[in-house]
């Protein structure tokens, strides 16, 4: 079995950009620099075989490149509690389409759907007991935040390892996949 999920990696100077923000939230467990990513589809735990078919179809997949930024702090909750803080993009369209096409080649391929609706974000941080003020102070005082416009000419398949000291995830790329320039 192997774990895996396909993303977009993101330029240097926007992970640099986008982690000065990470600092001045109480009980928030920052992601890593090199870590932060957005998410089009978690595929999960699958058979090699079936990882491979997946890979097979993406190779084979066509989607326009496009530009992209990050703008908007937000945050996930269950019951009034936060628990993730993320931050938004300025064009969804593209990402959509482009997350619905990768669900479905997975999904034809046998990988099992992904519980969650797809909402295209980079997480900044988990919240263990962060205080909901303390989440809208955070957001309010970086309202303004934004990232300059960069294309986007790639999307990476990423397997997910667990560390071997149990502090959490190593991810791997395992292929890059082109986009069409317009």
């Amino acid at each position: 079995m192997i774990r895996l999920f396909v993303g977009l990696e993101l330029p240097e100077d926007i992970q640099d950009h986008i982690s000065s923000l990470q600092s001045g939230l109480p009980d928030a467990r920052w992601v890593a620099k090199e870590k932060l990513h957005l998410n089009l589809c978690f595929i999960g735990n699958v058979r090699e075989d079936v990882g491979e078919h997946i890979h097979d179809k993406l190779c084979q997949m066509r989607f326009h490149s496009f530009n992209l930024g990050f703008k908007e702090l937000g945050y996930f909750e269950n019951s009034g509690i936060p628990h993730h803080l993320w931050l938004g993009v300025d064009y969804y369209q593209a990402l959509d389409e482009l997350s619905a096409k990768i669900t479905n080649i997975a999904m034809e391929c046998g990988a099992p759907k992904d519980r969650f609706k797809f909402h295209a974000h980079v997480n900044l941080a988990s919240l263990h007991g962060t205080n909901i003020v303390d989440v809208m102070r955070f957001i309010s005082a970086n309202n303004l935040f934004k990232t300059r416009q960069f294309q986007v000419y790639y999307f990476t398949l990423f397997s997910s390892h667990a560390r071997e000291d149990g502090s959490g995830k190593n991810y791997r790329i395992e292929a890059r996949y082109p986009l069409t320039l317009i």
